[in-house]
């Protein structure tokens, strides 16, 4: 009977989590920003090119996005037909999949009645399901993290040497899908050391390090060749400004913990609202909540089947906020199970105060209960968040790109990977300030760079995202008038979009 309420408890938590996904998905959606990204390189190993950002006139050999995701993308690829549908299901079955093994790793830690209440607060959760049908890393690698800590939390197995090499095939699987997943091998290191498993830590790191060792020499051999940017090469130069940025971005994780959880309400409070009432309100909210959460994981931290939630928590945590970029909370989507078991910890220590019983039960369920609202509606108003997410101006100006303009040639825009998807045309960006250490390039710059590649049009695009800042292409385009004329221009809403081609050379 309790092997036949566990299955039903994992198919109703799988379940959940798969449909509420695809009721907020836009399956026609094409690859966008990094996806765009991930797409190309996909793209590049499906046509047996190598490793390469093919939609760059030169083809450099790539070495900022990990392989891990855009492998699984060529497979899908390759089985199903290179199509939006199948890299939208393919992330899909990831994140379904990480549901359902994090919800086993709650039942390590919890009774079932919280483990159910904690499997379906994720199965819900507005952050974790929204991402969990886009064309990016993060299904893949919440999958192969919440499989991970799932090798590590359980219980002695016959085999240490099995478990070492699973672990760590899927350790290093999840280094390869995003480099964060450094702060997890840290944190299981950590947890398997404190447990006594010396041989499952000694095979795991063995085969973890033999499988990031390739993806480690190509990114030292292409940092040398200065082709294409590396993750290592922008943290070290971000590094020099840790000590100007790490309160800055203390602070804004504090205040986007809790929107993981529950809304986002602190960013929109913070970040889009103009009352200072609710931006005060916000801001205590977000320290209290926050607060409990730390708390939370520092209990977890003394329990040894929960440790492993604190240590990953807090690894991951630091590491980010050192990390130059936010993504507007995007990297702590990946740590929502962490959350959870930190919001419940928390919450817990605060009934048996209360004397209250059943204090972790009854943690979960409050947790599951405050991600219901807004879950709810995220998914009532899904059609209306999809309509908004697109872009009409932008796609009207690839497809004059691509059946109308003349002239031959690459394009110079801020999203290179989109346009080259969309049509055909190969394309490439310049330096903007969006970027840690570096300076919006100059007119002289843009001038040398549409000499050297022969660039045909320029895409001048606005406000694609909250905060964008003013394209160098947009100021080019105004100081040198006499380098450009315009052929394309349309407004759609917030979306606006002008196409200009250059002044071919005398």
């Amino acid at each position: 009977m309790r092997m036949r309420r566990g299955g039903i408890d994992g198919l109703l938590v799988a379940l959940v989590a798969a449909s509420v996904m695809v009721v907020q998905a836009d399956l026609d959606a094409p690859p966008r920003y990094d996806g765009a990204g991930y797409a190309v390189l996909a793209r590049s190993l499906r046509e047996g090119r190598g490793y390469r950002a093919i939609d760059h006139p030169d083809e450099p050999r790539h070495a900022h996005f990990p392989p891990g995701y855009p492998t699984l993308l060529a497979l899908a690829g390759t089985l199903a037909g290179p199509s939006d549908r199948a890299a939208h299901a393919a992330s899909i079955a990831c994140a379904a999949g990480a549901t359902l093994a994090a919800w086993r790793w709650f039942r390590t830690m919890y009774a079932r009645p919280a483990a159910l209440a904690l499997g379906l607060a994720l199965a819900v959760n507005w952050a974790w399901t929204r991402t969990g049908s886009g064309i990016q890393s993060e299904p893949l690698f919440e999958l192969l993290g919440c499989v991970a800590v799932l090798l590590a939390a359980a219980r002695r197995p016959r085999d240490e040497l099995v478990r070492g090499l699973l672990l760590g095939a899927t350790l290093g699987a999840a280094m390869l899908t995003r480099q964060v997943g450094l702060a997890l091998l840290a944190a299981v290191i950590l947890d398997q050391a404190a447990r006594g498993r010396r041989r499952t830590l000694a095979t795991a790191i063995v085969a973890a390090g033999l499988l990031v060792a390739p993806w480690v020499a190509w990114s030292a051999a292409v940092g040398r060749e200065g082709a294409s940017r590396t993750q290592a090469g922008l943290l070290w130069r971000a590094a020099f400004g840790v000590a100007a940025t790490f309160p800055e971005q203390l602070v804004f994780y504090a205040g986007r913990i809790p929107d993981q959880l529950t809304a986002p309400a602190v960013e929109f409070a913070t970040v889009f609202g103009r009352s200072p009432k609710a931006r005060a309100a916000a801001v205590a909210w977000a320290a209290l909540a926050t607060s409990i959460v730390l708390a939370g994981w520092l209990f977890a931290l003394k329990d040894p089947r929960r440790r492993l939630a604190g240590l990953v928590g807090f690894a991951t945590l630091g590491l980010l906020v050192v990390w130059p970029y936010t993504e507007a909370g995007r990297f702590l989507i990946p740590t929502i199970p962490c959350l959870l078991v930190g919001a419940v910890e928390g919450l817990a220590r605060v009934a048996r105060k209360l004397g209250l019983r059943r204090v972790r039960t009854l943690a979960a369920r409050l947790v599951l209960l405050a991600a219901l609202p807004y879950s709810a509606y995220a998914a009532a108003t899904a059609d209306l968040r999809l309509r908004g997410d697109r872009d009409p101006a932008f796609d009207a100006a690839c497809a004059w790109l691509r059946d109308d303009a003349e002239r031959p040639g690459p394009v110079l825009t801020r999203h290179p990977g989109e346009v080259f998807l969309r049509t055909g045309r190969q394309a490439l960006e310049v330096e903007t300030s969006e970027r840690p250490g570096s300076l919006d390039a100059d007119p002289d710059a843009i001038a040398a760079t549409i000499r050297r590649y022969g660039v045909a049009y320029l895409v001048v695009d606005s406000d694609r995202y909250a905060r964008a800042v003013a394209s160098p292409l947009e100021r080019f385009a105004a100081d040198r008038p006499a380098a450009v004329r315009q052929v394309f221009a349309l407004d759609v809403g917030a979306g606006s979009v002008r196409i200009f081609a250059t002044t071919p050379p005398e």
